[in-house]
């Protein structure tokens, strides 16, 4: 190694020892702090580089995830579509000997049987791809006709559901103020000048109305009364509501269809207890279970219960159909009404559910 060093500038040291000189060190100094800032640069711009990797391979998951859960929410609105013509599909079999109890091999077929006699169709499944879809069919003559129901009938389903008694005169006539086609109060009743009105805005219809839900649009009925108590307000209610929406309907000529009626809305009929017991059991078959393929209250079992043909009927009319679409834990649901015998089945109502 050779060294270079100026005589005018050295630094002298003992005999034997080796004289530097001093631009030499100052050299040295300025490489070693330069050399360290560089580190730190590096040190700093590998940090950099890292956080920019780690957040664009975050972003990438979660853009994965997000798309994933598109494409399946976008599967399960297919798969309640085809729920809906899976449906209507059944509405259209026709038995070859119909009358006859027949059991088929297909369980498709046993479930499309029941509609003819009027025995609705719980939780029929079919597996699609990597989803499945769910179909309930039931009728809307398995509930009371808001427009044919009498104040004793109002207030037979206020009673089966939990409606405090003080509410029932108020109740029916903010409905007739709502429905009538004049501006006369009633009594408890309330018209379009009423507080209620005028703070939301809007008048009272003067007409019918055309579904269940527009009864939240009218004085005084609310969505417990409808719907029932919320689970979370059941323990500090006294006494709970079990909701009516479930019993009335605004379709129909307003008999009620034994195979499909609920026992509160058998009891709004006005017929004896016992009477119910014996439509409740006629419906489970011969085998006493239900949802199996003798189910339903037959012509002779409706002659030989004496239930009379000015209140039910066995012939359905407006179906029901709920259609639920699942890939994963992704749902969607489509609720619907069509008229049985058109040709060209056309929804009366349409109602697309939440997504979850």
């Amino acid at each position: 190694m050779k060294i270079f060093y100026s005589p005018q500038r050295t630094q002298r040291h003992r005999e034997g020892t080796i004289s530097f000189p001093l631009s030499l060190c100052v050299l040295c100094g300025q490489n070693s702090k330069k050399s360290g800032a560089a580190l730190i640069v590096v040190m700093w711009v590998l940090v950099i580089v890292a956080m920019i990797v780690s957040t664009f391979a975050f972003e990438m998951q979660l853009e994965a995830r997000i798309i994933s859960a598109q494409r399946k929410r976008f599967k399960a609105d297919r798969l309640a579509l085809a729920g809906v013509e899976l449906a209507k599909a059944m509405m259209a079999f026709e038995e070859e000997n119909p009358g006859e109890d027949i059991v088929y091999e297909d369980p498709y077929l046993n479930e499309a049987a029941k509609i003819a006699k009027g025995v609705p169709v719980v939780g029929y499944s079919e597996a699609f791809g990597d989803g499945t879809v769910t179909v309930d069919i039931d009728y809307e003559k398995g509930r009371r006709n808001i427009h044919k129901l009498s104040r004793d009938g109002w207030k037979e389903l206020f009673i089966q559901t939990g409606v405090p008694n003080t509410k029932w005169d108020t109740l029916l006539a903010c409905l007739e103020d709502w429905e009538d086609e004049n501006d006369a109060h009633r009594a408890n009743g309330a018209e379009s000048d009423h507080t209620f009105y005028r703070t939301r805005g809007y008048e009272c219809k003067n007409a019918p109305v055309d579904t269940v839900d527009e009864l939240l649009l009218i004085k005084d009925w609310t969505e417990e009364i409808l719907y029932g108590t919320p689970p979370d307000a059941l323990a500090e209610a006294e006494e709970p509501m079990t909701g009516l929406a479930a019993e009335l309907t605004t379709w129909g000529n307003g008999k009620v269809n034994p195979n499909s009626a609920s026992r509160t809305t058998l009891y709004s009929l006005g017929i004896p207890e016992a009477v119910i017991d014996d439509i409740m059991d006629a419906r489970l078959g011969l085998d006493g279970e239900a949802e199996t393929e003798d189910d339903g209250i037959t012509q002779e079992d409706f002659a030989a219960l004496g239930l009379s043909s000015d209140l039910f009927t066995l012939k359905p009319e407006y179906v029901t159909i709920t259609s639920v679409g699942a890939v994963g834990n992704i749902t969607s649901e489509i609720s619907c009404i069509f008229k049985l015998g058109e040709k060209e089945a056309s929804p009366l109502f349409w109602l697309e559910g939440k997504q979850h």
